[in-house]
């Protein structure tokens, strides 16, 4: 009996890997994992390093300051970042190489015209925006110079994502910014403690980045071009117009998903908690207890995000060509490797939960309950799998984008709700509730939309 059931196993994982399909997001899947994995790690040992040097506090300081310039590059990349994954996967396609330069071009040209005019608001603005969520102000007015920088890195990653160079995208995409901001903070904290010293690392990794993302995205569309993977033609390309009508409800869409991840932190920042609750001093202070439990469960997905970063040009090839059955495989065989890469994680943060916040220092054992409740919600995301970037990917980044309202409207209820009673542990629990709801009106409009479920339950076949 046993016997059989290990041959019956044998015989699925050999028709998986003869699966060409399945082949490829296994291997490309394979190698994201690696840079998602040395992302964790570099981005757990920064996390360190600035809690060691500068305490709790000087890492909410530091979220709080990063998070103001994302919001700002948010809106200066207006959704073309995101755009650039189908438009140039779509280009590839038809091996179209004037058409990938030509909306490059545009691309670029609308990024810069608006990280100028977002660069201007935030230096302007910086006392407004420090007074109502408690961060430093001369810290906004630092990093508001540094908008078109991380509008390009991002530009540039999100294209090698469309030229199916998940290598490059995975590398930085997950490690980049980490790995250089910790060799920036190692050296400068040699010769001073000051506490802009995080933020200066931070500014410094991120311009060798934009640059490097730069070299690398046009290195390797060289490659593709001598290897006529591309060709040029007379292919003139979108109309900005065009182009911006796909861009801007992704743009909304990402606004709304930036607001529901970052929410918490926010929200932490402009409400005060009571401190016999929350374990903590200041609104800083738990900003960083909680940026750290928050960062850590996002080891858990390590399976989601690489999966989902050679799964994305997929979709968008399978449906541009109509493949409907395929892209349905496809999107199953990712869930399936999405859950049993998130399960095992999830069950070792769950054991350790206490051990892993004290390398931290004491005052981050407070944030123990946070870590194992968002380490839950977690694992029940994975069950559905890549269903936004299905969406997004396949036209439907509309339905995304309402779906993203729904999550981030819930996630600032619950927030406002539960803060002021419990502190770290009830933007935790918000978080929580919120993703969960958020994934599963995914899983329900891509069956609505494309007549499959994405979600993966072991032992139980989606119809």
């Amino acid at each position: 009996m046993i016997s059989k059931s290990i041959n019956k196993a044998q015989d699925r994982i050999k028709k998986n890997f003869d699966d060409k399909d399945f082949l490829e997001l296994f291997k490309k899947g394979g190698v994201a994992m690696l840079f998602r994995i040395g992302g964790q790690l570099m981005g757990f040992l920064l996390t360190f390093v600035i809690a060691y040097f500068f305490g709790a506090n000087g890492l909410g300081d530091y979220v709080l300051a990063i998070v103001v310039l994302k919001i700002f590059t948010l809106i200066s990349k207006l959704g073309l970042d995101t755009a650039s994954i189908k438009y140039i996967a779509s280009y590839c396609a038809e091996k179209s190489y004037n058409g990938i330069i030509s909306f490059r071009k545009k691309a670029i040209a609308l990024i810069l015209c608006t990280s100028i005019i977002c660069s201007i608001l935030m230096y302007f603005g910086a006392n407004v925006i420090a007074g109502f969520i408690g961060a430093n102000s001369e810290h906004i007015r630092i990093t508001s110079f540094f908008i078109f920088p991380m509008s390009i890195f991002i530009f540039h990653y999100q294209n090698m994502r469309g030229l199916k160079e998940i290598g490059g995208y995975s590398f930085f995409f997950w490690m980049s910014q980490a790995l250089f901001t910790l060799l920036a903070i190692l050296v400068l904290t040699i010769f001073s403690k000051d506490e802009n010293v995080p933020i200066y690392a931070y500014l410094i990794g991120l311009v060798v980045i934009s640059l490097l993302s730069f070299f690398t995205f046009s290195y390797f569309l060289k490659n593709k071009k001598s290897s006529n993977q591309i060709v040029i033609d007379n292919k003139l390309g979108d109309s900005i117009s065009s182009i911006l009508k796909v861009s801007i409800p992704l743009m909304l869409a990402q606004a709304v998903h930036f607001i529901m991840s970052w929410t918490d932190k926010l929200m932490l920042g402009i409400i005060d908690s009571p401190d016999v609750i929350s374990g903590v001093a200041t609104n800083s202070a738990q900003i960083g207890v909680y940026h750290t439990a928050f960062k850590l469960s996002m080891f858990a997905t390590i399976g989601l995000m690489a999966i989902k970063s050679i799964a994305s040009p997929k979709f968008a090839e399978l449906y541009k060509k109509k493949e409907l059955k395929l892209l349905e495989k496809v999107t199953q065989q990712s869930t399936k490797l999405i859950f049993w890469t998130t399960l095992p994680l999830v069950v070792l943060f769950i054991l350790f939960s206490e051990n892993l916040m004290l390398l931290f220092g004491e005052e981050f054992r407070v944030g123990v309950f946070s870590f194992v409740i968002l380490s839950i919600g977690r694992v029940i995301v994975s069950f559905s799998g890549a269903a936004g970037n299905l969406l997004q990917m396949c036209g439907k980044q509309v339905i995304f984008m309402n779906v993203a309202i729904i999550g981030s409207l819930i996630n600032i209820v619950l927030n406002y709700t539960l803060i002021p009673f419990y502190g770290i542990d009830g933007s935790a629990i918000a978080t929580m509730i919120s993703l969960v709801v958020f994934n599963l009106l995914l899983v329900y409009f891509v069956k609505k939309e494309f007549g499959f479920y994405t979600f993966y339950v072991p032992f139980f076949k989606s119809k």
